[in-house]
């Protein structure tokens, strides 16, 4: 009898210790799902955040940042890069259905860098990617590509895994997320950074399109100059800057000489490389804080901040000599070539007397003077 309860007892114990290994079996299981569950649902509001901060975003460095800032919350990496394509200039078709790469003249640059610390990346922004390097053949094949590298450190024999994620929106590649790690990520990890990635390519086209329609809103499509409505709203913001700090304002109105006459003997297309050579050169003889627009037809404009009435006539001066030593345009249906040249008219006022509207009137009567007086020339007004 003691023997065969014995053996029920021992039986039961085992059937117990059984169950409570299960239940820890079990209990570990929950807490690993647990510990799961919070950390994807750590890594969705992350991304929940970051979307909303660069959805919004109107400028491809806000997007880049939020990008860069959000990282270090989704997992640790040793350096993260953000390389973008200038996209008005550095994409061509690719052959076959690969979407677009970058051109050759045209690699993508490093926009933002950022070590784990949130000290600045040991990589020089605005460096170009190598043209036969990991960032542009995930571009070009459009897909995430995980490589070993050794690291660069004098005596060290350890390695990193460099992992490019390419930013990809509208059938094409923007950029690429060019991330250095010390171990390899897991496959869910490397999904989470895809979301991201293709969350910010989309951003980021949106925010290039908001900058590219700003930009022709304000911009003179021949010339690349402000246009006449963004000049003048430059100038009344440049006048009410002038009276808060105390300085003149310099204004020059300029046209091309007989300009009419070089369209009907040379024909539009020359005539519109006068306006672009012409353009070209304002840029050149202008200071980086002066204001140069195309006015219409072949009048410009150029606002001087700063400028005294003297220094308004050595810039007019320099640039209708500028000007003048443009090579005689020459095509069309005429057989002799033709000499640029242009009438200046400026003025400038002080502070306590600038206004837009006198500004504008003043230089128009000089130039109204420099045409009558017969062109070629700079005839500044006094007010």
């Amino acid at each position: 009898m003691t023997s065969a309860h014995s053996v029920d007892t021992a039986e039961q114990l085992r059937r117990e210790q059984e169950r409570a290994a299960q239940l820890e079996t079990y209990a570990a299981d929950l807490s690993r799902t647990y510990s799961e569950l919070r950390r994807h649902l750590h890594q969705m509001t992350v991304l929940h955040e970051v979307n909303t901060r660069i959805a919004s975003a109107l400028d491809p460095d806000e997007v880049v940042a939020g990008v860069l800032d959000s990282l270090s919350q989704l997992l640790t990496y040793q350096t993260a890069a953000v390389y973008l394509l200038e996209l008005e200039t550095t994409t061509v078709a690719a052959e076959g259905p690969r979407s677009v790469v970058p051109a050759a003249a045209g690699l993508p640059r490093l926009r933002a860098g950022r070590s784990f610390d949130g000290s600045p990346s040991t990589l020089y922004e605005g460096t170009l990617a190598p043209a036969d390097g990991i960032v542009v053949e995930a571009m070009r094949e459009g897909t995430t590509i995980g490589r070993v590298s050794p690291v660069a450190e004098a005596g060290s024999s350890s390695s990193s895994l460099e992992l490019v994620v390419p930013l990809r929106a509208g059938g094409g590649s923007l950029g690429a997320l060019d991330l250095h790690l010390a171990e390899p990520l897991p496959e869910e990890q490397v999904k989470i950074i895809e979301l991201l990635a293709a969350s910010a390519a989309v951003a980021l086209q949106n925010a290039h399109l908001y900058q590219e329609t700003q930009r022709l809103a304000t911009t003179d499509p021949l010339t690349g100059l402000s246009n006449y409505r963004h000049f003048h709203d430059l100038l009344n913001l440049e006048v009410q800057r002038a009276r808060r700090m105390g300085y003149p304002v310099g204004l020059i109105i300029m046209d091309l000489d007989h300009f009419k006459a070089v369209n009907d003997r040379h024909g539009h297309p020359v005539g519109d490389v006068a306006l672009r050579q012409v353009a070209e050169q304002l840029r050149s003889r202008l200071r980086r804080t002066d204001i140069v627009g195309r006015l219409g037809g072949e009048e410009f404009g150029a606002i001087l901040p700063g400028a005294s009435r003297r220094e308004v006539g050595i810039v007019a001066e320099k640039i209708r000599r500028a000007v003048q030593e443009l090579p005689p345009l020459q095509g069309g249906m005429a057989s002799e070539p033709t000499l640029v040249t242009l009438s200046l008219g400026g003025t400038s006022l002080e502070p306590q007397a600038v206004d837009a509207e006198r500004l504008v009137s003043y230089a128009d009567r000089a130039l109204y003077e420099a045409k009558r007086n017969g062109r070629n020339q700079v005839c500044l007004w006094n007010g």
